[in-house]
C-alpha cells in the first residue's frame, strides 16, 4: 500500500491521544511515516493497514475513522449494509439501496443531516455519472476531507468486488483542495484525480451502472471474514505490472477458500495458460508467486484474528490437511501459526 495512504488514518489515532510509538510497533511498522527523513519510503505492508484500520476500529468503534467528524458508524454498520445490498440486480440499484441505508442510520445519530438520498448524479450529457460516497456539509477549506479518499478507495474496491470485475473510472472527484502533489491519487484510482469539487465520487460511464452484481450471501460471507484485506489489498496501486494486478484482483474475487487454478484465470482473461505464464514472466513474477502471496497475506490476517481457531483458519483457506496448513505457513512466515500468534499476543500484552 502506498505511505500516504495510511498517514490520515495514523494521525486520527495520534488525536485521540494513543501513543504514536505504541500505534506504530502495534501495526507492525518499524519506522515512522509522519517524519520528513521517511518520506523517501513510498510503501507500506497491506497487513500494516489492514491492523493500523482494526485498530481505530476498536479504539473508536467507528467504522469512518471519526473522519466524519459529528457522525459515526458503528463496527457492524458496513456488514449490515451489504446485507441490505446483495441481492440488488445492478450496480445501479446496489449504490442507491446503500445511500437508502446510511440516510436510514442518520435518524438514529445524536446529530442528523439534511442530507440528499439521490447516490448518483446523472450529468446532463446522458453518458457520465458521478457515484456520490460523502454527501454532508464541509467546511470551507478543510484539508481533512483528504482523508474520505480512503473511504472512496474502499468504495471503489468493493463496488468492484461485487460486479467480480474492477469498476473502470474516468476521474476522482474529491472536495478537498489539491496537496502539494496529486500524482499519489492518481496512482491510488489509476485514473485523473480532480480537487476542489462539489462533491466526492466516483465518476463513470453511466451504461456501466447496469452491470449486474455477481456475488451472493455465500460469497459475501466469504468477503466478510476477509474484511479489511480484500479493501486494502486488491492489487498494485500504481498500474504496474498490469496483468499481475488483474490476476491478484481475480484471486481475491474469486478464492472462496480455495483459490482458482491458473487454468480458470487464463480463461478469465481470454487467453491460454502457456499466453498468461508467458506475460507473468514478463513481469518478473509467476502465477504461482502472486498466489503464495496472496495466501500467505491472508493467513496472516486470520491468525491475528485470535477468535479463529488455527484449525478453522486452516479449514477458511481451504486446506484439507491441517498439517499442510501448518508447513505452508511456516514456509511464509518462518513460524508455525500457534507460534506466530502467541508472539502476537505477547507483543500486546507487553505494551498493555
Amino acid at each position: 500500500m502506498p505511505t500516504k495512504t495510511l498517514v490520515t488514518l495514523l494521525r486520527v489515532v495520534i488525536d485521540q491521544g494513543y501513543p504514536l510509538e505504541r500505534a506504530l510497533d502495534q501495526i507492525d511498522l518499524d519506522f515512522n511515516p509522519l517524519l520528513e527523513e521517511n518520506q523517501h519510503r513510498t510503501r507500506i505492508p497491506s497487513t500494516s493497514y489492514s491492523k493500523l484500520y482494526q485498530l481505530l476500529m476498536g479504539l473508536l468503534q467507528d467504522e469512518a475513522f471519526g473522519l466524519g467528524k459529528e457522525y459515526s458508524s458503528p463496527p457492524g454498520t458496513f456488514k449490515m449494509m451489504c446485507l441490505f445490498i446483495i441481492n440488488c440486480p445492478s450496480l445501479e440499484a446496489a449504490f442507491n439501496r446503500s445511500a437508502e441505508f446510511y440516510d436510514y442510520c442518520n435518524q438514529y445519530r445524536d446529530h442528523q443531516f439534511n442530507v440528499s438520498r439521490d447516490a448518483i448524479y446523472y450529468y446532463p450529457d446522458g453518458e457520465n455519472a458521478l457515484v456520490l460516497s460523502e454527501r454532508y456539509p464541509a467546511d470551507e477549506g478543510d484539508t481533512e476531507f483528504i482523508g474520505y479518499a480512503n473511504i472512496l478507495l474502499m468504495m471503489y474496491r468493493f463496488y468492484s468486488w461485487l460486479i467480480g470485475k474492477e469498476l473502470p473510472l474516468k476521474e476522482v472527484h474529491l472536495r478537498a483542495s489539491e496537496p502539494g502533489s496529486a500524482s499519489h491519487y492518481e496512482q491510488l484510482f489509476n485514473c485523473p484525480v480532480r480537487f476542489d469539487q462539489p462533491n466526492s465520487g466516483l465518476l463513470v460511464s453511466a451504461s456501466l451502472l447496469q452491470y449486474p452484481l455477481v456475488q451472493n450471501e455465500e460469497t459475501l460471507r466469504e468477503f466478510l471474514r476477509q474484511t479489511p484485506y480484500r479493501l486494502v489489498k486488491p492489487g498494485k496501486p500504481d498500474g504496474s505490472n498490469p496483468l499481475t494486478r488483474k490476476v491478484e484482483q481475480l484471486l481475491i474475487n474469486n478464492a472462496i477458500q480455495k483459490p482458482p487454478t491458473a487454468e480458470f484465470v487464463a480463461e478469465q482473461l481470454n487467453m491460454s495458460p502457456r499466453t498468461l505464464h508467458r506475460k507473468l514472466t514478463d513481469e518478473n513474477t509467476s502465477f504461482q508467486l502472486i498466489k503464495d502471496e496472496y495466501r500467505k497475506e491472508l493467513a496472516i490476517h486470520y491468525v491475528n484474528r485470535p477468535e479463529l481457531t488455527i484449525d478453522a483458519i486452516a479449514a477458511l483457506m481451504g486446506f484439507q490437511d491441517n498439517s499442510a496448513f501448518y508447513r505452508s505457513f511456516k514456509k511464509w512466515t518462518g513460524q508455525s501459526p500457534g507460534n506466530y500468534r502467541a508472539t502476537m499476543i505477547k507483543g500486546n500484552e507487553n505494551r498493555e
